[in-house]
Formats: C-alpha cells, structure tokens, sequence
C-alpha cells in the first residue's frame, strides 16, 4: 500500500469515522429493515462462521448472529467498536474485534461466509479492491461473500432519483464508487455476482462467489 493510500486509509477509518461513530448507531433504526433483508437474504446454515468486514457499529453482524451464525465482526475504528459492543447478547455466537480489513487475521478459507454492508462506497477504490481480496481469501472456495450498499443510479430509477441527494452528504469516494460500479471492483478481483436484490431501490444486495 501507498504512503497516500495509506494515510487515506487511517484517516477515514480512525478520524473521520471515530469522531462520527455516535451518529452512526443512529442508523439502524432506519436501515433496520435492510440489515434483516440481507442478512435473510444470505440462506446461511445455522451455525456457519462469517466474518463481517468494516462491521461498524455492528448493526448487520448483529441480525446474521440472531439467525444462529457465528459472527464476528472487525474494523479499524475502535470508537465503531465501542458502539457495536452494545449488542452484546449471551444468547448469540457475536464477538467484534479491532482490525485492518486489508490485511484480516484469519487463515485462508476460514469462514464459510463473509459479508460488507454500506462499507465498500466509503473506501479509496483501492482500498475497495485490496478489502476483497482479503475477504475472498479467508472465505471458503464454496462460500459466498455478501455485499450491502448503495444501488447504482444506472441500475434503478430510484437510485438514479436519490443520486444527487446521496452524494450530498457521503464521502468524497462514493462517487467514484458509482463511476466504477460494484460489478467492476468484483472483476478485478475475481468475484463473480451469482444472486442479487434490492432494497427500495435504493440499495443493492448482492451475493458473489469465485469465479470458476
């Protein structure tokens, strides 16, 4: 990674995101309804072990632990972290921990699934592309990786009415994220999508997989 990259990296993950971090558990009182949608929209086994990537405040590691996974979620925002040891339960398989989705701890093919809500449109492109990489790594050959984010104006009427209003208030690399498109940063790293939905038309879910 670049010494620029870099530094845009620690930036938004522990600056920008940390001094927000309060704001953002906010969201799932409106976001709720898509965190249950795509979570059920994984079909995981009861008991599978997934990892989710820039898990933020937890809120989607939260409602894939209450369909009995073993979830575990990562980010390198400890003050994210904070806000998403709230949903700790005895009753569910959840445990967060601070790490570097560019270079996650885990074996190769450790997970059966893995998954990145709402994360991928914050990220440099780059960093986007070394992200899932990681996450295809230490996902199961036969395992799929679930992606939340937003819908492409191109793909949805909604999404091409809301573009302007999102893109107000985002990040400086949501846009690039909708210049290059999800399917684009999937072939660069050899994902291929095999199943996909949305949510109001405002957000796209998809499930990839590796390519043969």
């Amino acid at each position: 990674m670049s010494n620029d990259l870099a530094t845009k990296h620690k930036y938004y993950n522990n600056t920008f995101f940390g001094k927000w971090a309060w704001l953002y558990d906010f969201e799932k009182y409106f976001a709720f309804p898509l965190r249950v949608q795509a979570a059920r929209f994984l079909g995981a086994e009861p008991k599978s072990k997934i990892i989710d990537v820039a898990t933020g405040t937890g809120a989607q590691a939260y409602e894939l632990a209450k369909l009995n996974l073993e979830v575990t979620g990562i980010d390198l925002s400890p003050e994210m972290l904070e806000q998403a040891k709230k949903k700790y339960r005895n009753s569910l398989a959840l445990k967060f921990q601070h790490a570097d989705a560019t270079e996650i701890p885990f074996k190769d093919n450790y997970f059966d699934y893995s998954s990145i809500s709402l994360g991928l449109h914050d990220m440099p492109h780059d960093i986007g592309i070394l992200v899932l990489k990681e996450m295809k790594r230490v996902t199961k050959k036969d395992g799929s990786i679930l992606i939340v984010d937003y819908m492409e104006p191109k793909k949805h009427t909604i999404a091409k009415l809301s573009h302007l209003l999102v893109s107000l208030y985002e990040t400086k690399n949501y846009k690039p994220f909708i210049k290059y498109g999800l399917d684009e940063l999937l072939s660069k790293v050899g994902l291929k999508i095999y199943r996909e939905s949305n949510f109001l038309g405002l957000f796209q879910i998809v499930l990839a997989k590796n390519k043969k």
